[in-house]
């Protein structure tokens, strides 16, 4: 039995499907996916094949693309409106039930379809909390979702009775439990009532914004402007600066920093106080946050970084220390006009200070001879404040009569004329007429200017590639 049912449409995203399934693979074991392409034998009946596999899957994944919701039939109907099409039944299969983990994979960028865009079938679909597969971030996000099917599908409970075979002790328990917490509810009151009735002394509730020390600084804190390249990598981790804000407090202010800790490694990591400090006018000073803590692997979390400061400093330096050295963020300390929003934690995705660029958007052949061949896939640039991370997605095809060994010697990055090693890589044995893609990953100075991927084989290829443009 497969762990994990595929569901996508081979015009709108096979390649994509291949991708994931061997990634899945690779992760969860062989013949934990079913993909039709490689899991039916030869003259077995697909529909039989499909029902089967998706009566014991125990995930069915809903890989989406950028024709999957539009594509047409030869008369001129949309697919995923007709009764017999095989992705609607197969969706609404899996959504019919409960013991299936159903998940919306979005490839390609594009949104989750709205309700009113699905039949009525398989609207359900439009609840279910999707996950994004990005080229630039492959392997954490196939990451995430592997640890999503396995707490879910590994500790599912059972399903739910009918109600008119509930227990009724269930029942019973249930409301012991209600009338306690209503008694809580009630005698809570009647205290907070008597206290104040005696004059107690009830402290106020400290407002969003307000400052530890003392005074009233929640009205009058403002908000400052973060530049659009805000970001800091360390391999897996990587830093982000999300908003900022300023409180005045007489002759100090409070500089408060909204920051963005991706874990995107394996193991957890510390994040705090630790990484941050604040230069101006030859000043070094510590924050005074005691932000301490530990992030799991495949995590973010965020935290307020703050500073107190001279009030009349305009201008400073946050400096952020990494293992590969300290970089600095020139922050301007003024007013941009709008209240501080430091507060409020920041509700989107890991990639939304991301300064991204696709360098290849089409799979291209570079080496190829008797032995197999190299694709690439996709390459992406990634700029952060200290360094151009270049992330070259990479299919090796092993046409030989043995195994072959996919790792990181296969590429590497020429950086203004220096040979880079990548610093993630895979290490696979790919077998005889076998295909595996993976994600090279390299990081070079931010100052580089010119890059291209040296492709090595039993021949070399060279493919340059065209950065954009540095953004400030």
């Amino acid at each position: 039995m497969s762990l994990v049912f595929i569901s996508y449409r081979r015009e709108d995203s096979a390649g994509f499907a291949g991708r994931l399934c061997e990634s899945l693979e690779r992760r969860l074991g062989d013949g934990e996916v079913f993909r039709d392409a490689d899991a039916l034998e030869p003259g077995q009946d697909f529909v039989d094949a499909i029902t089967a596999r998706l009566s014991r899957c125990k995930a069915c994944l809903v890989l989406i693309g950028r024709e999957w919701l539009d594509v047409m039939d030869g008369s001129g109907r949309r697919r995923l409106e007709q009764d017999n099409d095989y992705v609607r039944l197969e969706i609404a299969g899996a959504l019919a039930r409960s013991d299936v983990l159903v998940v919306p994979v979005l490839v390609e960028g594009v949104r989750m379809p709205g309700s009113e865009e699905l039949p009525e079938s398989i609207r359900a679909l439009s609840r279910r909390q999707a996950v994004s597969l990005r080229d630039e971030t492959w392997d954490a996000d196939v990451d995430r979702l592997v640890a999503a099917v396995r707490s879910s599908t590994w500790q599912r409970p059972l399903q739910h009775p009918p109600r008119d075979r509930v227990d009724r002790r269930t029942v019973g328990w249930v409301a012991i439990v209600i009338a306690v917490m209503l008694i809580a509810i009630l005698a809570a009151r009647f205290f907070q009532q008597s206290g104040n009735r005696l004059g107690a002394s009830v402290e106020p509730p400290v407002s969003a914004g307000a400052d530890p020390r003392g005074g009233s600084v929640a009205a009058s804190a403002y908000a400052i402007a973060i530049p659009r390249l805000s970001e800091f990598a360390s391999g897996d981790q990587i830093l982000s600066i999300l908003t900022g804000g300023v409180a005045p407090h007489g002759a100090t202010k409070a500089l408060r920093l909204r920051v963005r800790f991706s874990n995107e490694g394996r193991y957890p990591a510390n994040f705090g106080d630790s990484f941050f400090r604040l230069a101006f006018a030859g000043q070094v000073l510590s924050p005074d946050s005691g932000v301490n803590d530990v992030v799991n692997g495949h995590s973010l979390q965020q935290g307020i970084i703050s500073f107190e400061l001279p009030a009349d400093v305009r201008t400073a330096d946050l400096r952020v220390l990494l293992p590969e050295g300290a970089s600095d963020l020139r922050l301007d300390l003024k007013s941009i006009g709008t209240t501080s929003q430091v507060e409020k934690p920041d509700t989107s995705d890991a990639l939304s200070r991301a300064v991204l660029a696709r360098l290849v958007r089409d799979a291209t052949v570079v080496l190829s001879d008797a032995q197999g061949s190299y694709t690439l896939v996709s390459a992406t640039a990634r700029r952060f404040v200290n360094s151009l991370r270049v992330i070259a997605s990479v299919r090796m095809l092993n046409k030989g009569r043995y195994p072959a060994l996919f790792g990181s010697g296969a590429v590497r990055l020429i950086a203004d004329g220096q040979p880079t090693a990548p610093w993630k890589a895979p290490s696979d044995a790919v077998n005889f007429d076998t295909t595996s893609t993976s994600d090279f990953v390299f990081d070079v100075a931010p100052s580089v200017q010119k890059v291209s991927l040296l492709f090595k084989g039993n021949t070399t290829a060279e493919i340059p590639l065209q950065l954009p443009a540095v953004v400030r």
